[in-house]
C-alpha cells in the first residue's frame, strides 16, 4: 500500500550523502528492507524511527517528511 498523502526525501538525502541503504538502516537501528519501503513510500514509520532516520541524515524531519497538497474532488 503506497501512503500517497505523505512525501519524503530520505533516498535523495542518504544519496547525497554517499551511503548506502544498508548503512543508514544500521546507523538508525532497522532493517534495510525497512529503509526501502520507506523510501518508496509503502512504509510509514513511527515518529521514534523518523526522528532516528532525521538525526542520522543529519536534517530536520521537515526536511525528510512532508504532506502532499490533497486535491479537491472538483479539481
Amino acid at each position: 500500500m503506497s501512503h500517497e498523502r505523505v512525501g519524503n526525501r530520505i533516498r535523495e538525502i542518504r544519496r547525497r550523502l554517499g551511503w548506502t541503504q544498508a548503512q543508514l538502516a544500521e546507523r538508525v537501528g532497522i532493517s534495510r528492507v525497512s529503509i526501502v519501503a520507506i523510501e518508496r513510500g509503502h512504509f510509514l514509520p513511527t515518529i521514534e524511527t523518523s526522528l532516528r532516520i532525521s538525526r542520522a541524515l543529519g536534517v530536520s524531519i521537515e526536511e525528510l517528511f512532508w504532506l502532499k497538497e490533497e486535491k479537491k474532488e472538483d479539481d
